[in-house]
């Protein structure tokens, strides 16, 4: 198991209720997330003396949220059709670009989440 665990975790049990006939109003709601770190405030910390290993960390975390999105979305369904753009440009993202994406966005100050930002913002902030 990944670092994403719970993620998956609460993907098999919205499964289950799905299976078990809880209509999908009562389930949930997904909303995209960016996952960032502050070190100063994190409960989340690496524990590796590699100044990079919580870029590396939520890039695979990324990698493994888009695989579970194309393992439990069904790609014909409106909610894949809506986010088909994030997906592919999340998708194998690089450790290196998720830093450069999340050091630009955090330029904005402390906005990380409760700014909805755009493909287009996540994109430019990538190059």
């Amino acid at each position: 198991m990944g670092a994403d665990f719970d993620m998956e975790l609460l993907l098999c049990a919205l499964l289950f209720f799905q299976k078990g006939g809880t209509e999908q109003a009562k389930l949930c709601h997904v909303a995209p997330t960016l996952f960032t770190e502050d070190f100063a405030e994190s409960h989340f910390m690496a524990s590796s003396d590699d100044p990079d290993k919580p870029y590396k960390t939520f890039a695979a975390m990324m990698t493994a949220l888009v695989e579970m999105h194309e393992r439990y979305i069904d790609p014909k369904s409106p909610e894949a059709k809506s986010q088909q753009g994030l997906v592919e440009f999340c998708r194998n993202m690089s450790w290196e670009t998720y830093k450069k994406m999340h050091n630009k966005l955090n330029e904005r100050g402390p906005t990380l989440f409760d700014h909805p930002f755009t493909l287009d913002e996540l994109k430019a902030a990538a190059k």
